[in-house]
């Protein structure tokens, strides 16, 4: 039998048969999927690994959040509440600085006549959270005479700058200037002392 007669044969006899794709073309005019179905599919898989690749772009972590209430700081004024620098006499040569420590001692840089009077540091006391650092903070004034001024600075003794959790002494004193041509009378003047956490 010729070999071209074989497969004609072969496939009439094979349509149906598992083994006829092997040797004859079954089904040959079977319709192919439309083209749009391709490319759905294709889309299917896109739109797929986008959802996918969104997913699992995320992750999360924690963290511990603390917060502590501090004791608001305080100064009050205890025992002593002026400063004092006494009885001065004008200088006869110079202007010059007379300190009040804040021990409570009085002293002239030159030649001031100290003349007696009351002399005193002025004392407050500090109240702060234990182990918090805090700042003093006392501006520079002015006294003020019948007719005249005097400029005076200041200085504490606190040397910590830091909350016990309980009232702390601290001293202040300063240091007055007295001009050669200095007016006589009493010179008064009031000052802030600040103090704050840092």
């Amino acid at each position: 039998m010729h070999f071209n007669e074989y497969l004609e044969s072969s496939s009439k006899k094979l349509v149906g048969n598992t083994y006829c794709m092997h040797i004859c073309p079954v089904n040959k005019n079977k319709p192919k999927q439309p083209k749009y179905l391709l490319n759905m599919k294709k889309i299917t898989f896109i739109l797929f690994a986008l959802i996918a690749g969104t997913t699992f772009a995320q992750d999360n972590a924690t963290a511990t959040v603390n917060a502590k209430i501090v004791t608001p700081i305080k100064i009050t004024n205890s025992g002593v509440t002026v400063l004092d620098f006494g009885y001065l006499a004008v200088p006869a040569s110079a202007d010059t600085d007379v300190i009040v420590a804040t021990a409570g001692t009085r002293a002239a840089v030159t030649d001031v006549t100290l003349s007696g009077g009351t002399v005193s540091a002025a004392t407050f006391q500090i109240t702060a959270d234990l182990d918090y650092n805090y700042t003093i903070d006392i501006a520079d004034i002015t006294l003020n005479g019948p007719s005249d001024t005097m400029a005076l600075t200041f200085a504490h003794d606190d040397s910590s700058l830091k909350g016990t959790g309980s009232p702390k002494t601290v001293n202040v004193g300063g240091t007055l200037t007295i001009k050669t041509t200095q007016a006589s009378g009493n010179y008064n003047g009031t000052v802030a002392v600040i103090v704050a956490y840092q």
